[in-house]
């Protein structure tokens, strides 16, 4: 599947279930919606002429295609007084939280235990602290490094990541380019610089594609599955 960046941009796209990846999240009724106004959001009401009321809001999510739930919390900004060309209150939804995480991105099944771990950490930072995930996006490229067998030290000395991706050019020149620009955004994570979900989905898109084409599921299965057929002169029976 393509990487759309839209499920992750807007709240309104329904999300894929983390558990079957088959299903998407839906909400079961509004009734199910816990919402409660904050308490700044009271008091600035209770002066009157206040366009804004503002809540915390948490609700389970259920798949349309499995047993699994996700648990949302969140904000919600809902305008007092909508404008005359609109009907009802205008609202803005901001999730901070999945539980479980999300998955932004597919990770191939013989992706190594150690690079899924950190993968699905960063998923739930995405909600909470995007230069915290962009970080561990940057995190997750060292340990791809460390599965790759590139060298962390050279003479005794630690080699910076930077250093160990010049490496990895050598043997792998395509793959290199794509995760020198994840470290460049993970850098800007690490130094609190201005970063918005765009560059982050910039990361795990180029993350995404730089493990798909290290850890090719597919071209593995159809391979198999080629010699299978060809070996038996004969469709498989299923």
């Amino acid at each position: 599947m393509a990487f759309n960046r839209k499920i992750w941009l807007n709240w309104s796209v329904k999300k894929p279930c983390p558990t079957c990846k088959s299903g998407t999240l839906d909400i079961p009724n509004k009734e199910s919606i816990l919402k409660n106004e904050t308490a700044t959001s009271l008091e600035m009401n209770s002066y009157g002429g206040y366009y804004y009321s503002d809540y915390i809001f948490s609700m389970h999510l259920k798949c349309n295609n499995c047993p699994e739930t996700i648990a949302v919390t969140g904000l919600r900004n809902e305008e007092n007084y909508p404008s005359d060309e609109e009907t009802g209150l205008k609202f803005r939804v901001t999730p901070i939280s999945f539980y479980p995480p999300l998955k932004i991105i597919e990770i191939p099944d013989s992706c190594p235990t150690s690079i899924k771990k950190v993968l699905n950490e960063s998923f739930g930072l995405y909600w909470l602290d995007i230069s915290s995930c962009a970080n561990k996006i940057r995190i997750a490229t060292e340990v791809l490094l460390n599965e790759l067998k590139v060298h962390d030290s050279k003479g005794g000395k630690k080699l910076s990541l930077h250093k160990r991706l010049e490496e990895f050019k050598k043997t792998n020149p395509d793959t290199s380019e794509l995760l020198l620009a994840i470290k460049w955004i993970g850098n800007a994570g690490s130094h609190f610089s201005d970063l918005n979900s765009n560059d982050v989905l910039d990361a795990y898109e180029l993350f995404e594609f730089a493990i798909e084409k290290l850890y090719n599921d597919r071209e593995k299965k159809l391979i198999q599955l080629s010699k299978e057929i060809n070996k038996n002169r004969n469709p498989l029976k299923k």
